[in-house]
């Protein structure tokens, strides 16, 4: 009896199919809020333009929470069966079998309403009492699990969408859902988000349709991977509006009203009609900036903030960090890099441990021979708030990091100062490729930085590591490039 009606439901829902492009993913939900464009890509854009990206950091998270979620279930659901298959139908037939035999909580459950062209992955299914579904005086509730401390819109909708599935296939609907959070649970109310949940999945349709082509990010990340490198592109080669800094969406939408598409089209519209459609600074902003692509040189913002003060020594830092992973690890730095302009090198300093942490801030002190001949420049203001945190928490050291923090110098603060750049921001993978520097490596980012360096304390092979040295070297090369560029090109002065 159980087997029939589990085998009815599928035939019903899946349409005799499995899950294909044009159907919604609900963990896609975040993608559909945050990253529209990279959906429309999916469907629109040139198949071969897609260039696959592995995202190190998210498999590894991915990977630990899964572990830890599954040790979660069967402390707290003794005798839940989990689903193991080899393919989504699989799964999905496993699914609907166990919740025919009324099996108290199903693990890694997959659920599909392909005729609407929806389907999603559950981490959890709990059988309640009380309630009259199709396969008896009980039903399901949906349990997700979420590595977040609080609950984020499209988890919230993304619930919402399995619980509708599941209401379709079961013939009645929870009104609640169950978020697991770090260190707290939530209650997803199906009737709060029913309305917004229904106009996203037409947004989805509209999108895949090709009724509507939503906006891209800013350059560089114009979109997420696949297409974030045809996307960048895109963006520059149509000099879309996007590769202006500060503007909001309805301030290029105010552009776009009197004709302005590009940043060809701003920069030739002249200052004074800017300023008659925008308030200041965005006027000039957008207006400066596009004068800046149009001629491929940086306009002159102001005088007195550029170049930055010359010592006898002069040091360009970074810091690499480690996020938790679990409840049990904690964030640290564990490198410091240092490229040393008159030594010509690179000099690092990790840790291998957060106890090690303090140690390597240290070895930084010692690096700097002659304090008051001595400039530290980095990138934004992230190492000096770290290093006057360490201060507070470390009073053996609290000296010595103040010191270094006194002769800190941000080169991002001073070239926005400075200049209006042909870049769609002033963050230093924009900036810095924006006059042709470029990092060596195309697979390691910040975030793989830390996968890499998990990985190589993990296994010890020092491959990792020099691939996370290499990224710092370059990140703390190209501060000392845009410097060195910004000084020697031809600007603009409008002044």
């Amino acid at each position: 009896m159980e087997q029939n009606l589990a085998d009815t439901l599928f035939d019903r829902f899946s349409a005799g199919r499995t899950p294909a492009k044009e159907d919604f993913n609900a963990s896609k939900m975040f993608s559909l809020l945050e990253d529209p464009f990279g959906v429309w890509c999916s469907f629109h854009a040139p198949a071969d333009q897609a260039v696959p990206e592995t995202n190190r950091y998210e498999n590894l998270k991915v990977r630990t929470d899964r572990h830890s979620r599954d040790a979660w279930i069967r402390e707290h659901f003794p005798g839940v069966v989990f689903i193991t298959a080899t393919s989504d139908t699989e799964r999905f037939q496993g699914t609907l079998k166990a919740m025919s035999e009324g099996q108290p909580a199903i693990a890694n459950a997959a659920l599909w309403n392909l005729p609407k062209n929806v389907y999603g992955a559950v981490n959890l299914l709990q059988r309640m009492e009380g309630g009259s579904s199709i396969f008896g005086p009980y039903y399901y509730r949906i349990v997700q699990f979420k590595r977040a401390h609080d609950l984020k819109e499209h988890y919230a909708l993304q619930v919402s969408l399995l619980n509708h599935i599941l209401a379709e296939i079961q013939g009645f609907t929870p009104r609640y859902s169950l978020v697991e959070l770090k260190g707290k649970n939530m209650q997803v109310d199906y009737l709060e988000h029913e309305q917004r949940l229904t106009r996203e999945l037409a947004y989805f349709r509209a999108i895949r349709d090709g009724k509507v082509k939503p906006e891209a990010h800013k350059p560089p990340k114009a979109a997420s991977a696949p297409w974030r490198v045809y996307a960048n592109k895109l963006m520059a080669e149509t000099k879309d509006l996007q590769m202006l800094p500060h503007l909001s969406t309805e301030m290029r939408q105010c552009l776009k009203i009197y004709d302005m598409y590009s940043t060809d089209d701003v920069a030739r519209a002249g200052l004074a009609k800017l300023q008659g459609l925008l308030e200041e600074p965005y006027a000039s902003d957008a207006y400066y900036t596009s004068v800046a692509y149009l001629h491929h040189k940086p306009v002159l913002r102001a005088t007195g903030h550029f170049p930055p003060p010359t010592k006898k020594h002069n040091l360009y830092f970074d810091f690499e960090a480690t996020e938790t992973f679990t409840k049990d690890n904690v964030s640290f730095v564990y490198l410091i890099g240092i490229w040393d302009k008159e030594e010509d090198k690179y000099v690092s300093f990790v840790a291998k441990t957060p106890e090690e942490e303090i140690k390597i801030f240290e070895q930084f002190y010692d690096y700097v021979k002659e304090p008051a001949d001595t400039a530290l420049y980095h990138w934004t203001d992230y190492e000096v708030r770290k290093m006057r945190k360490l201060a507070q928490e470390n009073k053996h050291d609290s000296e010595k990091l103040n010191l270094l923090v006194s002769l800190c110098y941000d080169l991002k603060v001073a070239v926005n100062n400075a200049f209006y750049l042909p870049a769609p921001s002033f963050s230093l993978k924009a900036a810095a490729p924006a006059f042709g520097f470029q990092w060596r490596q195309d697979d390691c980012g910040a975030m793989d930085s830390m996968v890499y360096f998990t990985n190589w304390l993990k296994t010890g092979n020092d491959e990792l590591l020099n691939k996370v040295l290499m990224y710092n070297e370059d990140d703390c090369k190209a501060m000392l490039f845009l410097e060195d560029k910004l000084k020697n090109i031809e600007v603009l002065n409008f002044l």
